[in-house]
This record gives structure tokens, sequence and C-alpha cells, in this order.
């Protein structure tokens, strides 16, 4: 058996390849597709033949039976494990998602435009199988600030995210996924980094410095100056939370406050919310807490997978502080009696290497000092008797691999196997007498590439990462149609895209267009670094493009990464043993709405009710009945955002009393913490943040900032009384006067059982002018034109004798209070 790649450019092509293959090979052949994604152009079907798939320009692989090459022969275990391979891309398909937004900073109130970039996850091929990509924006706190959901329209996922106006400034996650993504743990949902910006950090500046008296106790300490002039700056007030917890006050002392708190090290969570008010403006700010110095760790990983005695082996390490940020360190190895073995150095983001030779009965540990002064012993994993150990070396473009094991093993059957993103591209049984395989690096895509070693029982021993890279990316040509252009005027240019050999590609792509004095676009991330590197790879990853530039030092770097970082999508050993991978998550063709109707009192699901659904403005109408489990389901509704829904389940003679419940909305938890980007250039982005405030201010007016909503309490207000009576005969307090409030004092005496108005004449009961007291002192009637009715605030009218007794014939007509 042998593995053949294939490429072609159309189906011509590709129908003349293969009938080719045909013609060489012995009927016994086997053709495997690349996985479900494909879109079918043919379909091939003979005797013993399983079909093919054909794609326009994708790399399929062959595992062609009976064609005797010397490398396998009739070797059935390795046409197995390429059909156990080729089985679970079928049964569980990937997607990849690259999320190209404008700008890597922005200020509150502006837009984030993006276009979301879907892939299948093996072939890199645009796959727009999912309707929907869901963008989030995170905040430091993992609250997720704005969610929206963007759907598949002329071959494109694009929108925007409008950024609130009161959004503190810190630094944020853009999360995007499909809801077929979610079948995957949150190490391969797409993340990136963005910063958002306050625009009055244009008039304060802060600088946090902070103190670690223990694990627990940290002092932050806040000064605020001037961005330009440097000059201190005293805040009309400070206020402070935790981790959102309870907001407090703290004092400043020219520039300068500080609080002390608790927080232990191995907290998650390690933010503050600074809010500074400062000439009447409200400016907020998140702040990360870094975690203590003395804080890190470091895992020691031998290549291969396993320490073994008697083994010369490399052992790489990696060095990070407990935000998942690296930390370079110095150290040195010892055995369990004390005797130095090496001393180690970390060469590129906390990571490096040593070799060691493992000597039986020994123990090995470490102890390592970090870049702030902080020491710490690491003990080394325990070495074994017996196993195998891959080992590649890379010469120009050609990569060896060797095995390393303890002297005198015996030569066990084993077998090599070679796969980048779970598609085969290399397996065949481990020749001993050659000591060596090698491979050329095109023979490989690329990208990441898992070498695993197995046992005769098919269980992996060993494992090692390499990355290949190619330079076949395609060559992007930028003309635009002038070297100079006027104020706003038009700018057009041409882009041209050609491929490894100057082809012209085809594709639809995505441009933003910046000022360069203002925006600094990101150095760190890319497409090129997400789809071959970060996307198949656990964990955080510094500075990413660092490790695709073409120089030794990134080519080591990035040599030092494939050994301590793991790849994950697939769990191969229980593949081997035939347990495949399978999605938890549906893959979203449409817009779903679901749910199920109960009896009120049994309880149990209702069958066969009539549920429909409504929507007036979009003037969507649809029925469903529910099944056996009382379930019902709306498939057709694809609505614009915002749109309200009528759901509605029509009783019927056997059930007239229902509960119906709609099923609600669910999305991927946020766990992992947000690792600070390297910090933006302040002065860059002062002018930026200068010039993104002036274009929101034109086009949106100044700034409002809503304020928390907070609740005031009070006493009730007493009911106000006169030592004429004690008790009114009706009243209108002031309570009431603020609930309901009136135009002027005539409208507000209508309102009083009894008193008749016309016009601007009052009478009580019909009789004749009643007496006026205001506040107390008795007055004509025709001074209420002078009472202005937001200044009352209670109304008694006497109409009794007992209380018009005290006034005797000024009261016969009755008696208006005013208070």
């Amino acid at each position: 058996m042998i593995i053949i790649r294939i490429t072609w450019n159309d189906n011509h092509e590709s129908d003349r390849i293969v009938d080719a293959i045909f013609r060489k090979m012995s009927k016994n052949v086997i053709i495997f597709a690349s996985h479900s994604y494909a879109e079918s152009d043919s379909l091939l079907a003979t005797d013993n033949f399983i079909h093919i798939r054909t794609m326009k320009r994708i790399t399929l692989l062959c595992a062609i039976v009976g064609f005797s090459t010397g490398l396998f022969g009739q070797d059935s275990i390795s046409a197995g494990l390429v059909s156990l391979f080729d089985k679970q891309l079928k049964v569980f398909p990937q997607e990849k998602i690259y999320l190209h937004t404008d700008k890597p900073y922005y200020i509150s109130g502006e837009t984030i435009w993006f276009r979301a970039h879907l892939a299948d996850a093996v072939s890199h091929i645009p796959a727009a199988v999912s309707r929907y990509v869901y963008v989030e924006l995170i905040n430091p706190l993992d609250t997720v600030v704005t969610r929206i959901k963007v759907h598949h329209a002329d071959n494109v996922y694009g929108g925007n995210i409008p950024i609130p106006a009161d959004l503190p400034e810190g630094d944020y996650v853009i999360r995007a996924y499909t809801n077929f993504m979610r079948s995957l743990d949150e190490n391969y949902l797409h993340t990136k980094n963005i910063r958002i910006g306050d625009p009055q950090a244009r008039f304060i500046r802060t600088d946090t410095r902070f103190h670690f008296s223990s694990d627990k106790k940290i002092t932050a300490e806040f000064r605020f100056t001037h961005p330009v002039l440097a000059s201190p700056v005293i805040p009309e007030s400070i206020k402070v939370s935790i981790n959102n917890g309870r907001q407090m006050t703290v004092k400043t002392d020219d520039g300068v406050a500080s609080i002390n708190f608790n927080l232990p090290a191995e907290s998650r969570k390690r933010v503050i919310l600074l809010e500074i008010e400062k000439d009447r403006h409200i400016y907020r700010q998140f702040i990360s807490i870094p975690v203590p110095d003395n804080d890190f760790d470091v895992a020691f990983y031998p290549e291969g997978g396993g320490l073994l005695e008697g083994a010369s082996q490399r052992i790489a390490f990696k060095a990070l502080k407990s935000n998942g940020k690296s930390t370079e360190i110095i150290g040195t190895i010892y055995d369990n009696n004390e005797n130095e073995i090496a001393q180690i150095r970390s060469d590129y983001l906390g990571m490096g290497n040593f070799v060691l030779t493992s000597e039986e009965g020994k123990s090995y540990h470490a102890v390592c000092t970090n870049e702030k002064g902080g020491s710490r012993r690491f003990d080394l994993p325990v070495a074994r008797k017996t196993g195998y150990a891959l080992v590649v070396n890379r010469i120009k473009n050609k990569l060896y691999i060797s095995l390393a094991k303890p002297a005198g093993s015996p030569q066990d059957t084993l077998y090599l196997l070679a796969h980048s993103r779970g598609m085969i591209y290399f397996v065949e049984q481990w020749r001993h007498e050659k000591e060596l395989a090698s491979f050329t690096n095109d023979f490989f895509p690329s990208g990441v590439v898992h070498l695993l070693l197995l046992d005769a029982r098919l269980r992996p021993v060993s494992e090692r990462l390499v990355f290949v890279n190619n330079n076949d990316q395609a060559a992007i040509d930028f003309r635009p149609d002038k070297d100079n252009y006027a104020e706003r005027s038009p700018v057009r240019a041409d882009v041209t895209l050609t491929g490894k050999n100057n082809e012209p590609l085809t594709g639809n792509f995505s441009v933003a267009v910046t000022d360069d004095r203002e925006v600094i676009t990101d150095s760190c991330n890319n497409i090129l670094t997400s789809l071959l590197l970060t996307s198949d790879l656990r964990g955080y990853i510094e500075n990413p493009a660092f490790y695709f530039r073409n120089n030794t030092v990134s080519a080591w770097a990035l040599e030092l990464l494939m050994l301590t970082q793991g790849w994950r999508r697939y769990d191969v050993p229980a593949m081997i043993r035939g347990e495949l991978s399978r999605p938890t998550a549906a893959l979203e063709a449409g817009a779903e709405i679901s749910g199920t109707v109960k009896g009120i009192l049994t309880g149990k699901p209702a069958e066969g009710i009539e549920v429909s659904i409504f929507a007036m403005q979009a003037g969507y109408l649809d029925k469903a009945a529910t099944d056996k489990d009382g379930r019902f389901y709306f498939r057709n509704c694809d609505l614009p955002d915002s749109t309200h829904f009528i759901i509605h389940a029509e009783p019927n003679k056997g059930m007239k009393r229902m509960e119906l419940i709609v099923d609600p909305e669910t999305y991927p938890e946020r766990t992992f913490p947000i690792v600070t980007p390297e910090i933006v250039d302040r002065s860059v982005f002062a002018r930026y943040a200068d010039k993104a405030e002036q274009k929101y201010t034109y086009e949106n007016g100044i700034r409002v900032i809503n304020l928390s909503e907070v609740t005031i309490t009070a006493d009730r207000k007493p009911k106000r009384t006169s030592h004429y009576y004690s008790s009114a005969d009706n009243s209108i307090t002031e309570d009431e006067l603020e609930k309901f409030p009136v135009s002027d004092i005539y409208m507000l005496l209508m309102r009083l059982p009894g008193v008749r108005v016309m016009g601007k004449t009052v009478s009580i009961r019909g009789g004749g002018d009643p007496l006026l007291l205001l506040d107390g002192v008795p007055m004509e009637i025709d001074n209420l034109e002078m009472i202005n009715v937001n200044d009352v605030a209670q109304v008694d009218v006497l109409k009794n004798a007992s209380n018009l007794a005290i006034f005797g014939s000024r009261g016969a007509n009755g008696v208006i209070v005013v208070f």
C-alpha cells in the first residue's frame, strides 16, 4: 500500500489523473475522499472501488492497496489507519474562523467592522455550510458586552459591533464561532484581543504600580498625570472596585492614590475597575492585576513525550506566569544527590531546551529564577526503563526522524504515522535496521504536522509536533492608480493575487483602509498565523507572527513551540481504537425557534397541539403541531435582528390549560482569562483617540454618559397639620401631588370632593366664597390666582360644622387650606 497526494485544478484534469491511476494499479483500489464538506463535482464508482469526491484545488489522499513499491507491501494495518482517519473526518468535519477587523484598537462609541472568514479545518478552503457566525465582545471581567449573529449572504459573513459610549477603557476580547464549533472546547473558538480606549484618556493618564506584601495582600498605587505635560492631575473623586465587587471611594494626595486589598494569587479574575471624575467628566478604566513576581511555573517536556533511562534526549521547557504570559528564566538542573547537571536559560518567551542523559536510579529537579528575581524548584519527569521517543532533526529542507530508547531495548513492531489537521500523509512500519526516516518539507502541507509512534497493538507510545512552512501562500500585489492624492479624492487600486507558480487566484477578500499615522496594524496576528498555527494548538500563543519570519531565530523559536505546545483537535488514541469523536452541537443550516407544550395540571407533554407563530412587522406567520414529546419547531424564521414574535398554543377539547415553554438561547461560557496584549504606543493612540473623538462628536453630538441607577431612601413626608383643626374633611397630600401633577391651582381644587370650580370662581357645595387659609393665614379667595401650583405641598377642605365653628361667620361657606 502507498499513500499518494493528488492535486488538480479542474474536473477534467482530475478525471485524467484518476484514469491514469486505474490503468496502472490493480483493481483492489480504495480511494478516500477528503471529508464530507467536499463539494461533490463528480462521482466515480466501479467494482471493488469506494467513491471519490472531486473538489477544485484541493489535495486528496489516495490509499492504494495492491500496488507494491516496497514501502508497505500488503500491510492491511496501514490501510486500516487511513480508513479510520478518513472516517473520522467524515463523521466530524470541523470548521475554522478568522475574524478580520478594520482596526486593532478603538475608542468607546465607535463601531467595530469585521469580516469572518469561515473555512474547512482540513483544507482551509472557504466553507459556508453553517448559516450563521456568532461574534461577541467580551470585557476583562469575562462578561459579554455585545453579541451579534451574522448570516451568510453573497458568500460573505460580515457585520459590525457598535461599542457602547460608556464602555470603560481596557483590553477586550472578540470571540467568533459557529454553533457547530461548540462541539469543540473553547481552545478552538477564534479569539482576538483589541484595545478600547476612553476619549478622556487624552486629558488624564493613569499609571498603576502594584506591591505584594504576600501572595494575597496587594497594594495598588495610582498616579494621575497630564498625558503631554506630565504634571500631576488631581481628580475630584476616585472610585475603585475589585473583580466587579463593592465600589470603594479612594482619596488622592497630589495626584496619587492607593488602595489595599486581598486577592489570592490563584484567582483567575484579576481586574480593577477605576472610575475618575475630573472637570465634570467621568473616566473609567479596567486595569489588569498582575500576579506576584515569584508566582510562575516551569513545565518540562522531554522530546517524544517521555524521559527514558540511558537515552540522550532533548528536554524543552516553558515558563509561564499565572496570567498565561511568559516569563524569562535562568536555572540549574540537579540530580537527587544535588549534583549540578546543567545550566539552563530561556531563549524566547520563556522557552528553551537542554540535553539530558538520565541515569538509572536517579531523579532530577530544576531551580529556576524568573526575570523579577523570584526563585522556585520544579521536578523533572521520572525516567522510564522501557519505551521509545521520537527524535526530529531538521537540516535545510528535510526532516530526519529517529528513535531514542534505553540501551538493550528489543526491536518491537512499531508504526510511524504522520498526519496534518487529521489527514494522514504517511503511515509505515518502522524499520529498525534503517534507524532513520526522512521527508522533504513539501511532502507535507504547510502547518502543524503530528507524528505518532504506535506499537503493534496500535497504541501511541510517542508523539512529536513539527511545523512545516513551504512558503506556498498567495502573493499579493497592490497597485494604486496614483502616487499622491488630493484631499477627499477617490482612490482606485488593483489587487492581484497569484499562486506558487504565478497562476492567478480567484475568491473573495476583505480589505481594511486606515490612516497609518494613527492606526498601527496588528503585526502579531493575521489570517496566516491563525489558520496554520494558533487554530491547531491549545492555549495562548504570544506574538504568533514572529514564528513566520524567515530567519534562524524565529525558526528555532518555532521548534521550541512545537516541543512545548499541544495539538488535540481529535483524540487520536481513541480514534485508533475505533472510538470516533462525534459532534455534540447541531450544524446550523437555518434559524429555528422551538419549545415544549405541557399540561398545567398533569405536567405531561401535550401531543397534537397546534402552535402558531406570528411576527407582525415582518409579515411572518407559521404553524406547527407538537409531537409525542410535546415539542414544536419553527425552522423558517430567518428574519432581521430584533424581530418580535408572538407564539401561541391553541387549546383543544382534550387540553385547555397548557404551559408553553420556548427553548432559551444558549452560548458557550467564557472561562479563559484575557491575556493582556502588548501595550499600544500611548502617543500613537492619543493621536488616534483625538481624531476618533472629533469624528464621534461630529456624527453623534456631545457625549451623554448614563450613570448607574441609584436608589434614594428617605423618611415618608409627614402630613401637614393645623392648629385650627385636627382632621380635614378631604385632603390632597404632597405624595399625591408628585404622583399626579396638575398645571394650575384651579385644576388642583377640582380634584377635591365638594369643591366646584367655574372659571376662576370657587365654591364648596355651591355656596358663596369660601375662606382661604394660606399657610395658616386667612386670605380672600381671590388670592388663589397668586399661588403657583408647583409651590403647593398640601390642600385641605373643611366642610363640617365641627371644623368650621372656630372660624365663625367667615367660615360659613367652608374653608380651603393651602400649605
